[in-house]
C-alpha cells in the first residue's frame, strides 16, 4: 500500500476500475445497478471521478460498488477499506513541505510512493538527482532547500524505487552556481549511477554514431505506483505522466505518447557505462576550471 493519502486514493481508484473491467461492465451499467434513480450522465461523472482518483468515496458507496463487481467481502473488501481509510491531508503540508505549491503536491506524493520513476532532464538536473551544493545554488531560503532534500530521501528508503534518468548534455554543461558546484554535481551523479536501483543515461549534443534520431528532448516524468495486495496486476491504471508548462508541473492522462518519447530518447542516449565515462570527462573539465 502507498505511504501517502494521495497514493492510496489512486491505488483505490485503479482497483475499482480493474474490478469493473474484469466484470465486463461499463460505467453506465454499474450506475444503473447502484443508483437507478440518478441520471446516466451524473452517474458516469461520479464513477469517472472515482476511477480517476479525483475525490473520496463513502463507505456505503464502496460496499455497493464492490457488490456490483462480485467482491462484497473477503480480501478485496479488506484491501479497499484499508486504501479508503486515512486519506486526510490534514497537517501534511506544514513546515518545509509548505513551500511546495498546491499544483505540485500531488506529484510530490506520487514520487514518494512510486516503485518506478523515469525522468527526462533538459538544461537543469532534476531535483531528485541534485547534490546539496547544486540545490543551494538555486534556492537561497533554507525551507526550499530542506523541501528538496526531503524529497530525495525516497532514494535511500528500505525498498527504493527503480529510477531511470535521461539527461540532456545541457544538464551537465550549463553552469549552475559555479564550476566547483558543477564538479560536485557530476560526482553526485556518478555516485548515484553506481546504485543498483538507479540507471543514468546521457543524450549528447553529438548524435551517437549510426543512429538517426529526430526526437527533441522535453522535460517530463513517468511515475508508476505499485499494485497493492494479491489481486493480480492492473498496472496500466497506475502509470502517471507529468510535464512542465512554464513553472507548473501538470499531469497528463494520456501516458502513451510519453512512453513513445521515452523510447525514442533512450535510443538516442549513451549507454550507462558510456554515460559514466562522459561524466568523468566533464568533471575533469570543471575541476580544472575551478582551479584557475
Amino acid at each position: 500500500m502507498a505511504r501517502t493519502p494521495t497514493g492510496r486514493r489512486f491505488q483505490l481508484a485503479a482497483l475499482l476500475r480493474h474490478l469493473r473491467e474484469r466484470r465486463g461492465l461499463t460505467q453506465e451499467e454499474v450506475g444503473a445497478m447502484i443508483w437507478p434513480d440518478t441520471s446516466r450522465r451524473s452517474v458516469q461523472n461520479k464513477i469517472t471521478r472515482l476511477e480517476n482518483g479525483d475525490g473520496g468515496i463513502s463507505e456505503d458507496d464502496l460496499h455497493a460498488l464492490l457488490g456490483a463487481y462480485g467482491a462484497p467481502n473477503g480480501v478485496t473488501l479488506e484491501l479497499a477499506l484499508q486504501l479508503n481509510s486515512g486519506t486526510s491531508q490534514r497537517g501534511r503540508w506544514r513546515g518545509a513541505r509548505a513551500v511546495h505549491p498546491e499544483h505540485f503536491r500531488q506529484y510530490v506524493d506520487l514520487e514518494e510512493d512510486a516503485e518506478l520513476i523515469r525522468l527526462v532532464g533538459v538544461e537543469r538536473i532534476p531535483p531528485l538527482l541534485q547534490c546539496e551544493s547544486y540545490v543551494r545554488a538555486g534556492r537561497p531560503d533554507e525551507e526550499s532547500v530542506t523541501a528538496i532534500l526531503d524529497r530525495q530521501r525516497v532514494l535511500a528508503r528500505a525498498e527504493p524505487p527503480e529510477v531511470y534518468a535521461l539527461l540532456s548534455e545541457s544538464c551537465v554543461r550549463r553552469i549552475h552556481g559555479d564550476h566547483s558546484v558543477m564538479a560536485d554535481q557530476i560526482d553526485h551523479l556518478l555516485r548515484l549511477s553506481a546504485r543498483p536501483n538507479i540507471t543514468l543515461q546521457l543524450v549528447p549534443f553529438t548524435p551517437v554514431p549510426g543512429l538517426v534520431v529526430e526526437t527533441a528532448l522535453e522535460r517530463f516524468a513517468l511515475l508508476r505506483l505499485p499494485a497493492p495486495g494479491v489481486l493480480g496486476r492492473f498496472q496500466q491504471h497506475l502509470d502517471f505522466a507529468y510535464t512542465m508548462q512554464g513553472a507548473r508541473v501538470v499531469p497528463d492522462d494520456n501516458v502513451e505518447p510519453y512512453e513513445r518519447l521515452w523510447f525514442a530518447a533512450t535510443t538516442a542516449a549513451l549507454s550507462p557505462e558510456a554515460t559514466r565515462r562522459f561524466l568523468r570527462e566533464v568533471r575533469r573539465d570543471f575541476r580544472g576550471a575551478a582551479k584557475e
